[in-house]
């Protein structure tokens, strides 16, 4: 009965919602190094666009190391905290004050000096603080409640905050750029602003949840205490046993090497194809709005098809609506991309939503298969797949604008290199959707947890 009550008990909407607040904290440091990262270094710092994405492609070899080491660290914490809310708040600081650090390059540094100075600083982020405080923070929905309904809403505020963080970016930068006056004073005036919303916002789930006590935890999953000891390297053969694991860490690094090369050639599709650097506000929007408006109904959508069939669904029609994108940027026809970009936000939202309880059924699966709840270890595919995919996606838009001749320094640029970055930015929109589609094809993961907990 007890296990019952834990499974029902939902936590208040308030909670929820400040729980979802930390994701627009944690957007005001990883989307705007990932979108303006790199027009920083070429129209300010004046250095290889190659040579910036070849250092981000090193940093994330690093990562994926620290990621899963992390979430086998928080597996093992036992503080007053809990597991995972310690380590998202004493990460929290680090991260804003990176953030600051990065976009201000001392002028007097020599070009080789700036290129170890963006490795070091964009490595510490990504591979320590950013991975401690990213990894807590989604492992803190297993951690905060049972109840797979509130894991789902958990995410879907989540995303909502993320998007209200990722359109303020688009749309107030270049304006903040140039009200603070352009070049390297522009970037540290807007950088110490979004540093300091960052640090406020990345506290708000710190005060606003609780982790369950780990009695209660074990009690809900049946799970004896010596079970959860293991080693570090046992865990990490564990993980890659579990299939279910390997594929939402390949959903990862699709969605999030297809949202960094967007994020990181929007400015430069707004600025050059359509002539209008403002406008990339207008396709974050696109993007962003309607999916927070059809979240809603996420949950209804997977309760009545399962969340895995709801997924790959929306992600084939998604496939079919970037058409639109991909036609109206080759024509040079705006509305008839902002229309696609809306149809695939609509599409997108189901796997917005739903992914979080989908890793925590990965981690009731690890449980049922193996004898063993890794929590923190399995959550942090969620991470390995954010920072890796978005930087492997940033990374590309280095080689991407080098291999089309870009020069930022130019007044113009040539067509081939407009033309680089047109066709790089529209594959960008639509490839993710259809590996996105393939993959939940293979994501049965709800029917083998039902299966065997039916077969004890």
């Amino acid at each position: 009965m007890s296990n019952q009550n834990n499974q029902e008990q939902s936590l208040p909407l308030i909670r929820k919602i400040g729980y979802g607040v930390g994701d627009a904290g944690s957007n005001f440091c990883w989307t705007f190094v990932a979108s303006f990262i790199m027009i920083y270094c070429t129209n300010t710092l004046g250095i290889s666009a190659a040579v910036v994405g070849t250092l981000m492609m090193l940093s994330k070899v690093l990562d994926g190391i620290t990621d899963i080491f992390m979430g086998r660290i928080i597996d093992a914490t036992h503080s007053k905290m809990g597991k995972a809310r310690f380590w998202y708040f004493v990460s929290s600081f680090p991260v804003a004050i990176f953030t600051f650090i990065l976009f201000n390059v001392p002028a007097g540094f020599t070009e080789n000096t700036k290129y170890a100075f963006i490795f070091v600083i964009y490595t510490l982020i990504g591979a320590v603080f950013y991975t401690m405080n990213n990894i807590a923070y989604s492992t803190l929905t297993a951690l905060c409640t049972k109840n797979p309904k509130d894991r789902v809403q958990m995410g879907s505020y989540r995303y909502v905050f993320a998007g209200v963080a990722i359109l303020f970016l688009s749309f107030c930068t270049s304006g903040l750029l140039e009200y603070f006056g352009g070049g390297q004073k522009g970037w540290r005036a807007v950088s110490l602003i979004y540093a300091i919303i960052c640090l406020v916002l990345l506290l708000v789930p710190v005060f606003a949840v609780r982790e369950l006590p780990e009695e209660a935890l074990r009690e809900a999953s049946g799970m004896d205490q010596r079970k959860e000891e293991f080693g570090f390297f046992q865990g990490i053969a564990l993980l890659f046993k579990n299939k279910y694991f390997l594929l939402i860490l390949a959903l990862y690094l699709v969605k999030y090497m297809g949202s960094g090369m967007t994020a990181g050639l929007g400015i430069y599709f707004a600025t050059y194809q359509l002539g209008n650097a403002s406008l990339l506000g207008t396709l974050s929007l696109a993007g962003i709005l309607p999916s927070a408006v059809a979240l809603p109904f996420v949950p209804l959508l997977t309760s009545r098809f399962g969340m895995s069939k709801a997924v790959m669904t929306s992600n084939i029609a998604g496939a079919l609506g970037c058409i639109p994108v991909v036609i109206g940027g080759l024509t040079g026809n705006f509305p008839l991309v902002i229309i696609g970009m809306v149809i695939r936000a609509v599409t997108s939202a189901p796997q917005t939503g739903a992914m979080n309880a989908i890793i925590a059924e990965t981690d009731e699966y690890s449980h049922l298969k193996f004898g063993r709840r890794m929590t923190g270890m399995i959550y942090s595919c969620s991470s390995v797949g954010i920072k890796v995919g978005t930087g492997l996606g940033t990374a590309l838009c280095g080689f991407i604008l080098d291999l089309g001749g870009f020069d930022g320094m130019a007044e113009t640029q040539t067509a081939r290199a407009v033309a680089t970055i047109n066709w790089s930015y529209l594959l960008a929109v639509i490839v993710p959707m259809v590996l996105a589609a393939v993959l939940f094809y293979f994501m049965k993961v709800e029917e083998e947890n039902k299966r065997m907990k039916a077969e004890r």
